[in-house]
């Protein structure tokens, strides 16, 4: 093997792009009727996502009555409003129940949900602690319905079609796992997302670990390191700076997210393998270029859609999928376990100075989501 200290490449040939469905499944025979228990600002995205898949929304309720009425009249006029969300579970046109409200309500009503035979899409983060997580899958297998979690960024094309050609062999196995971010997150101020002192990594980076999880497969991550820190200038009042690293047996993972980046907006993603190479790069989530590298050369990956709203047509589709031919979607609570104690972890380390084992941190401290009086 040639020296090569200025790490320079062989430009190359270029070829054409593999072909790979990397879009939502549309692969059952009928459409499951939807309702939604939370009508927060994030369900303009669920609706906007459903609207194009042309699946139908035929209840809402919010303990807001006034926001429920608001999602109906923009999206679904059509459909019904409860005032409770057990009105709604009683609703026999209801087979998949969207459950968009914060984390420390949720599990409650999942568990109602499931108790009422009610397919279940849960908004991300899934769960407070590894073990509410594990008895509500357990609860779910019992009787019978799909528990599934609304990790809606797996389904962004790029992450979709760099998932999928891992899949299938085309890069090998995975080596390394580069990600970094960089936005402005400063609008939280004022907003109960202010509150949260791991705001980047617990509310906005469980879409990077779970993306992790997509890309590694069946591997274990073994530890993370992770630290925070308050951006010279940032407005909001969590640390707005994270790095992560996380350990596999024989691979790496390093994550650098700033979310105070006030211009030059950044999302890239590169993805490291024994026979070739992804990378995705653009100036937001939705605006991606895809290239693919292997022996026979480099290809322009063509992609169709955006992360919104396709994103939440890919997490609806794929529910309706899985139960419509009986098996375990593939974003199913319990493999999103795997990505919620690679946060954990990371949050834990964050908190101690020190790399955490995954598994060791099994749930959030109430400190870590929100300040002190």
């Amino acid at each position: 093997m040639t020296e090569n200290y200025t790490i320079e490449a062989d430009a190359g040939a270029m070829m054409k792009a593999p072909e790979i469905e990397y879009k939502p499944a549309r692969d059952f025979d009928r459409k499951l009727k939807i309702g939604m228990i939370g009508c927060g600002g994030i369900t303009k995205q669920h609706l906007s996502g459903y609207k194009k898949g042309g699946y139908e929304v035929v209840a809402f309720a919010d303990l807001d009555n006034e926001r429920a009425c608001e999602r109906r009249d923009e999206f679904y006029p059509k459909a019904k409003v409860y005032d409770t969300h057990k009105e709604l579970l009683n609703d026999r046109d209801v087979e998949i129940v969207d459950i968009a409200t914060h984390p420390d309500v949720r599990a409650a009503l999942i568990k109602d949900a499931i108790e009422a035979k009610k397919h279940v899409l849960s908004q991300k983060p899934f769960v407070l602690d590894l073990k509410t997580g594990e008895e509500l899958t357990e609860l779910a297998d019992d009787a019978g319905v799909c528990l599934a979690v609304n990790q809606n960024g797996r389904w962004a094309p790029h992450v979709s079609y760099m998932r999928e050609a891992i899949n299938v062999g085309l890069v090998g196995d995975v080596t390394s796992i580069s990600m970094t971010v960089a936005w402005d997150h400063n609008w939280v101020k004022g907003t109960a997302f202010d509150e949260m002192p791991h705001l980047v990594l617990y509310d906005f980076a469980i879409h990077w670990f779970d993306m992790v999880n997509c890309y590694m497969g069946d591997r274990e991550a073994k530890r993370v390191f992770a630290n925070v820190c308050h951006c010279s200038g940032q407005d909001a009042k969590p640390p707005l700076g994270a790095t992560v690293n996380i350990e596999y047996e024989d691979a790496l993972v390093t994550m650098h997210f700033d979310a105070n980046t006030r211009f030059g907006a950044r999302d890239t993603t590169l993805i490291v393998g024994t026979k070739g190479s992804l990378r995705s790069d653009g100036v937001s989530l939705g605006e991606q270029e895809l290239s693919i590298t292997m022996e026979q050369g480099t290809a322009a990956v063509e992609l169709e859609g955006s992360w919104f709203p396709d994103g939440f047509d890919g997490t609806i589709s794929e529910l309706m999928s899985a139960v419509d031919h009986g098996r375990v979607a593939r974003h199913s609570a319990r493999d999103n376990l795997k990505s919620l104690a690679m946060a954990f972890a990371a949050m834990a380390s964050a908190e101690k100075g020190v790399a955490v084992d995954v598994g060791d941190a099994t749930c959030i401290e109430p400190s870590w989501l929100k300040y002190g009086d």
